[in-house]
């Protein structure tokens, strides 16, 4: 396992994570594409890990909906997720009604031709 750089504050081990940096907390997502592995991380904000650290739910959630949205981005010329584009997902996902939630998995499922609550569904087992 990689060195921390900072404040562990979620996760461990190989999964999403958050690290406090400087103050910064930073979320960390390994994704891989085939022989391709990359760790994607994003600022978010105490209220966001507040989310992430009291709803396993929802921290699944964004879990597999960011590894799906990131995955094609490492072996195409699809287009990275900026930081607002994160924050925009983020926030969907951690601070909406939990049907608005739902019907992104669906829309994701549709797209992505993938069947999230699988995904989802390992995560909650795991958190038991």
């Amino acid at each position: 396992m990689a060195k921390v750089r900072g404040t562990r504050c979620m996760g461990d081990g190989y999964e999403p994570h958050v690290d406090d940096i400087d103050g910064r907390l930073i979320y960390s997502l390994p994704v891989d594409s085939g022989h391709v592995s990359l760790s994607f991380e994003y600022v978010i904000e105490a209220g966001d890990l507040a989310v992430l650290l009291d709803d396993v739910y929802r921290r699944a959630v964004l879990h597999w909906v960011l590894h799906t949205k990131l995955q094609p981005t490492i072996i195409s010329t699809a287009e990275n997720i900026s930081q607002a584009d994160f924050r925009a997902l983020l926030s969907e996902i951690l601070h909406s009604p939990i049907d608005n939630v739902e019907r992104l998995i669906q829309a994701v499922n549709r797209q992505h031709n993938i069947h999230l609550q699988h995904y989802i569904g390992l995560d909650l087992a795991q958190a038991r």
